[in-house]
């Protein structure tokens, strides 16, 4: 189960969780297919994410890397710099 934003939404995918209105009431029963039609009531209705079946896509490892490098890039505490060194480390061990 991923969770999409309605704008991203395909005809097709099947929805795994109950949609809910501010109100919390059930506009969208889970195990529905989406539609063209029922995409575009969703976003009239301000509905914002959706839960379907698939799995999430993994970034490329080059872009996480590059932007691990943005986030510790004025760091110079060396227990953070090894907290980034363990962070590329796993991210190299996922895409393995």
């Amino acid at each position: 189960m991923i969770k999409i934003p309605v704008d991203k939404a395909k005809p097709g995918m099947k929805i795994l969780k109950d949609i809910v209105n501010e109100s919390g009431m059930v506009v969208v029963p889970a195990g529905k297919e989406l539609t063209d039609s029922l995409i575009d009531k969703l976003l009239m209705m301000n509905i914002d994410f959706l839960y379907v079946e698939g799995q999430k896509e993994m970034r490329p490892k080059e872009e996480i890397l590059e932007e691990i490098e943005k986030r510790f890039k004025k760091i110079t505490d060396s227990h953070t710099l090894l907290i980034k060194t363990i962070l590329k480390s796993h991210i190299e061990e996922l895409y393995k």
